[in-house]
């Protein structure tokens, strides 16, 4: 480690010289839980309803986030009109003997830019773990540390709550993936007084798509192709900001989304919008249309106070279908761990095979009171509620909630460490069996920033 951080300084310090502007970041953050308690009660214990929870995960194993740490180093190097940068994670805990990765690429980019005409052009090409999103549209101000590596806070991104949607589980992301190269064109101008208008257009090359046979299972065919377009717009003005994204990943699929963030008060921020994603094939070959609604809000009630609430639903007309081009998997795990319910669609447990989930809402309320410079206290409700199942479920799924009270003190502005109480439960009926569950954890997040 210090070996890296020693030649990254290095290479700042020499990039000094031939540009405005040479920096080195370092984000670390480490999760462990002080305590875990789990307690399932499954009615009479009927053994294919336990062959099935234990196979989904209900039980809670393992059902707080993965204990990790990891550094996030960045070295950024910025001219005039162009500029690099290069991010790596680092996972501290690793077992590479086992086959783990001790690096993870975040972000390999370049970028140069011209004045041109009445606005600017911008060319952006590389790697980007969050694929070049603008973070400004998931009002995550208040995320600091308590997000508790995604199982509080922002559980979901702006998109669906299902993972299997690959569009839509994170729509904002251009690049999809930060194993594929994303290369942009970004040309933002002036409209009228105080309006602008930023319109980009890129590809992302080395995508490829799979089709599943429907009547048979081991029939996939996997189609390759250069590249898959994207394009956002987006305008700025005093009264509001807004984007619109729309994405061609496939040639039989396309995501569309936008968002809207008015400007109604200078206490509030505020984002509503929406995101679709439709696959032209006949429905018996695994053509579908996803959808998922967002609305995001921030308040500060006074200097020491803020609050954000999330709310997010999500629907898919997918149904009876079978395997991964069309399961849908609520990615639940406000217990931490995604499929609590077991909510997947086409997987045989023996009894309800093909079940799905087929609209849902997440809610989430945090609040941070900071109570002085050092000290800080945090509460974190979530709740995952299942709307509607497919025909052929006829189990019954509950919300599957989960509450954080939790305090965070500060060394620096940017050192901190955060503990909490965590609290969760859920239940459903499977099987005609009742089953319920509880979880108490104490997760502990260490975290510095430089």
């Amino acid at each position: 480690m210090k070996k890296i951080i020693g030649a990254a300084l290095l290479g700042a310090m020499a990039a000094g010289a031939f540009a405005a502007d040479a920096k080195i970041t370092l984000n670390y953050r480490s999760k462990l839980d002080a305590f875990s308690l789990r307690k399932t009660s499954i009615g009479d214990n009927d053994a294919k309803v336990k062959e099935w929870l234990d196979r989904e995960g209900y039980d809670g194993a393992g059902a707080q986030a993965a204990t990790n740490s990891s550094d996030t180093m960045k070295f950024v190097l910025n001219g005039e009109n162009a500029g690099v940068t290069f991010a790596t994670n680092i996972a501290t805990n690793v077992k590479t003997s086992n086959g783990g990765s001790l690096f993870t690429l975040n972000e390999y980019s370049g970028w140069m830019g011209w004045d041109l005409g009445p606005g600017r052009l911008t060319l952006r090409s590389g790697n980007w773990k969050d694929g070049f999103a603008d973070g400004a549209y998931r009002v995550k101000k208040d995320v600091d540390a308590q997000n508790a590596e995604g199982t509080d806070f922002e559980r979901f991104k702006l998109g669906t709550l299902f993972s299997k949607t690959k569009g839509l589980s994170f729509v904002d992301n251009l690049g999809g993936s930060n194993s594929a190269l994303l290369s942009t064109a970004d040309y933002g101008f002036d409209v009228a007084d105080g309006v602008k208008l930023n319109v980009l257009l890129g590809s992302v090359y080395n995508a490829f798509d799979t089709v599943t046979d429907a009547d048979d299972p081991t029939d996939t065919e996997t189609t390759y192709y250069d590249a898959y377009f994207v394009s956002r717009a987006q305008l700025a003005m005093d009264a509001l900001n807004a984007e619109v994204i729309f994405k061609k990943p496939a040639p039989h699929k396309v995501d569309f989304a936008f968002y809207v963030m008015p400007k109604l008060l200078d206490e509030l921020t505020l984002n509503v919008g929406a995101a679709f994603e439709i696959d032209n094939h006949e429905k018996e070959e695994g053509g579908y249309t996803d959808w998922a609604v967002d609305l995001r809000a921030r308040y500060q009630v006074m200097p020491e106070l803020s609050i954000t609430f999330f709310t997010n639903v999500s629907g898919t007309n997918l149904e009876n279908a079978t395997g991964d081009k069309v399961g849908r998997n609520v990615s639940s795990g406000i217990a931490g761990r995604k499929g609590a319910y077991g909510w997947v669609a086409g997987k045989d447990n023996g009894f309800t095979a093909n079940a799905s989930v087929t609209t849902a809402m997440w809610n989430n309320l945090s609040a941070r009171y900071k109570v002085s410079e050092s000290l800080a206290a945090t509460l974190n409700v979530g709740l995952i509620t299942p709307l509607g199942t497919a025909d052929n479920d006829d189990n019954d799924y509950g919300p599957e909630w989960r509450v954080v009270p939790a305090v965070q003190v500060y060394a620096a502005p940017n050192a901190s460490i955060w503990a909490g109480l965590a609290f969760s439960g859920n239940s459903c009926t499977i099987a005609d069996t009742d089953v319920s569950s509880f979880n108490f954890d104490i997760p502990v997040i260490f975290r510095v920033k430089m």
